[in-house]
């Protein structure tokens, strides 16, 4: 029988070491705020326009919620809670844009289910998981605030773009954004966007808002002094 040779254990200062460089070589990842307007640009490019504003926000969930290799499970209570149309509705549209493949489609009662996510770029690109996890979050929180209860889905995705583009650092300040672009991100006729903004300014959601007919833009200023942080529940 050849003889074992032990090797000695490394010691406690060794083993640390090397945590240590790899926690180093981790940067800090953007804000929520940018990771959910980095997503909602990316799904604005990856939809089609028809794609309505609920299954908008139940593929933004999905994106932000998968593995790397594209896996999510999405349950029942977050589908419920985000206070949207039957899911498997919402599948219907997500597969018909070829932009996952249900393996467990909601079931008689449920609204939970299991799926992959077809788009290669997103699985290749996408920033690190816990950077999404924490923008899933509060994206989620952002459409729960009080002022959003009374509206349907179309006025809360428009009102998590604007946010999105509203740093959470500044305050008291007007945003801006171009108006086409906030048009393809929620899946609006341009005709309905300015609606949709008057909308919220009736709700409370924003303090007021105005058309910038030069520059293509629409500006803003928000009615919330500070929004969701990571901590809040």
């Amino acid at each position: 029988m050849p003889d074992i040779v032990l090797a000695p254990a490394p010691s406690a200062e060794s083993v640390k070491r090397p945590r240590q460089r790899r926690r180093r070589r981790t940067p800090p990842g953007p804000s929520e705020q940018v990771r959910v307007r980095e997503m909602l640009s990316y799904l604005a490019a990856a939809l089609p326009l028809q794609i309505s504003a609920s299954a908008r926000l139940l593929a933004l969930q999905c994106a932000l919620r998968s593995t790397t290799a594209g896996r999510v499970s999405i349950p029942t209570g977050l589908v419920r809670g985000m206070c949207l149309a039957p899911g498997a509705a919402l599948l219907d549209e997500l597969r018909e844009a070829q932009w996952l493949h249900t393996f467990t489609p909601p079931q008689r009662g449920s609204e939970g289910f299991t799926a992959q996510l077809l788009d290669v770029a997103l699985r290749t690109q996408a920033p690190a998981r816990s950077d999404r996890a924490r923008a899933a979050d509060w994206s989620l929180r952002t459409c729960r605030v009080k002022t959003l209860h009374p509206l349907g889905p179309l006025p809360r995705l428009l009102a998590l773009a604007l946010t999105a583009h509203s740093p959470a650092s500044a305050s008291e300040e007007e945003f801006s954004a171009d108006q086409a672009q906030l048009v393809r991100m929620c899946g609006l006729a341009p005709q309905s966007l300015l609606h949709t903004l008057e909308l919220l300014v009736e709700t409370h959601f924003l303090q007021s808002w105005a058309q910038d007919c030069n520059r293509e833009e629409v500006r803003w200023k928000l009615s919330l002094p500070k929004q969701p942080s990571p901590d809040s529940s």
